[in-house]
Formats: structure tokens, sequence, C-alpha cells
């Protein structure tokens, strides 16, 4: 028989390493508090609150799309629930997570103060998660397209996809040309 009394396994300090983790973020909380990138995005997610079909520097590419017969005030239901999922991917893709949290916040407190019966829409129902499985397609734009026509049972309906897909590839685009003007500090 072996005797391995004396060997000795090496175990991590968990307390060490988290403690570790948890000193980062609080050092990068500081940064963007202290150089006014939390504040910045809080006002961006409070921005972006006020997006709808109707937002003037949005749309006016699909302006006579939007004004066509076909789109019934569900379609436009679903448009801005799309725009809200379109605003959440771009925070999430072009901030920080910390800062991307900060915003997304404050875009749905602003957004149930303001519009409390869509709020309610959208935390009860289970469109977004159709949204976030689009996303992890190859061809995204398409996807949330098919998506955004499926929840307004209307799948085969190719305008009602391409203008999903149209209305997301919009958003993205405007709602990055709004983060650019906060110029947060890197």
């Amino acid at each position: 028989m072996h005797d391995d009394s004396d060997v000795k396994i090496f175990k991590a300090n968990r307390g060490d390493n988290d403690n570790s983790e948890l000193y980062a973020v609080a050092e990068e909380l500081k940064f963007h508090v202290l150089n006014g990138n939390s504040a910045k995005a809080k006002q961006l997610g409070k921005e972006l609150a006020s997006l709808s079909p109707e937002s003037e520097n949005l749309i006016n590419e699909l302006t006579e799309t939007l004004e066509a017969d076909w789109i019934m005030p569900e379609i436009r239901n679903q448009l801005r629930l799309l725009m809200v999922f379109s605003a959440e991917y771009t925070l999430l893709s072009e901030l920080c997570p910390m800062l991307a949290t900060s915003a997304s916040e404050a875009f749905y407190n602003e957004m149930r103060n303001s519009a409390p019966d869509f709020y309610n829409g959208i935390s009860n129902g289970a469109a977004m998660s159709f949204y976030y499985m689009a996303v992890k397609q190859y061809d995204t734009a398409k996807a949330v397209g098919e998506s955004f026509a499926m929840l307004c049972n209307a799948k085969t309906d190719e305008r009602i996809l391409d203008l999903g897909s149209k209305v997301f590839l919009l958003t993205c685009k405007h709602i990055v040309k709004i983060i650019d003007g906060y110029t947060f500090e890197k």
C-alpha cells in the first residue's frame, strides 16, 4: 500500500480572489461615477425611453411605410416593443456592462413612469425572449424581422418581416449616434 499522508493538495484561497474581483468592480464603479459616465448613462436611458414609431429623427426613412393603411395599431405597438429591444440590445453592445446596466435601469424606470401600461406589457410578455433568440442567428436583422412578423401574427407577410428588419437596423444605428453624443470616458 502506498502512503500519501504527506502529500499536500494546493487549494486556492477563494477569499483573496473574491476580494480582488470585488475591488476591481468597486474601482470601475468609482471611475464611472467620478468622471460622470454613470450620470450620462442614466440620462441616456431616460432619453431612450421616449423612442416610439413616431420618433421624428428615427423613422424619417420609413415615413411612407408607416403611413400605409396596413400598419394597424397592433403593429405600431409591436414596433415600439421592437424599438425597446433594439435599444437594450444596442446599449449592451456599445457600452461596458456597468454603464449598459445603469442606462437600461434608467430606461425601464422612465418607461414605467411615463408609459405604465406599455411597460407592464413588456415585463409580462415573452416577446423580448424571441428577439434575444433571434440575435443569436447569423443574419440578425432577418431573424429579428421574422420574430417581429411572428409577434404580429403575420409570419408569411414579407412587408411585416422587412419592416421589422428595417426598424431594428435603423433603431440600432440611431441609438449608436445618440450614445456617441454622450462621449463616455474610457
